[in-house]
């Protein structure tokens, strides 16, 4: 019986951290904003801690502290999958190459000029700083991607 609860209690999370509780019933806005320890979402809905869980019922409130470790373990390993590294380089031409990387092996990337035949941006910071912002937003994008299969 638990496994249904908590894979059921584990969709409304993600849906949640992911679109925000908007649509959803009061009953899953509460779920979500408690497992998320989102105290804004349960004053935006004018509940209390205590009055959400009455509202969830005790089957339900059993399961959270689960459902809440089980759901930051799978979000803390789909971050780590992840990463970008931005290497200098100490040559004539400067600049910066971005690493993406998936699960420590490398999946892409790009070079970022400064100096040299092929500049690109103005000086060195802003190389680096769009290197930077290339990483971020790649990061972001593959997290996202996961995240709504995290509970398969």
């Amino acid at each position: 019986m638990h496994s249904t609860i908590d894979t059921r209690i584990l969709h409304i999370v993600q849906q949640a951290a992911h679109y925000g509780i908007g649509t959803m019933s009061l009953g899953e806005a509460l779920t979500a904003a408690l497992v998320l320890d989102r105290s804004d979402w349960l004053r935006e809905r004018g509940y209390s801690i205590a009055q959400a869980l009455d509202r969830i019922g005790p089957h339900w409130a059993a399961r959270l502290c689960e459902v809440a470790r089980q759901f930051h373990t799978e979000v803390t390993h789909a971050r780590l999958r992840f990463s970008f590294e931005i290497v200098p380089h100490h040559s004539d031409s400067g600049g910066y190459t971005l690493r993406l990387l998936s699960d420590g092996h490398e999946v892409g990337g790009g070079r970022f000029s400064a100096r040299g035949k092929s500049v690109q941006f103005a000086d060195e910071q802003s190389a680096y700083d769009e290197a930077l912002a290339a990483g971020c937003s790649w990061l972001a994008d593959k997290q996202t991607r996961v995240f709504p299969d995290l509970s398969h």
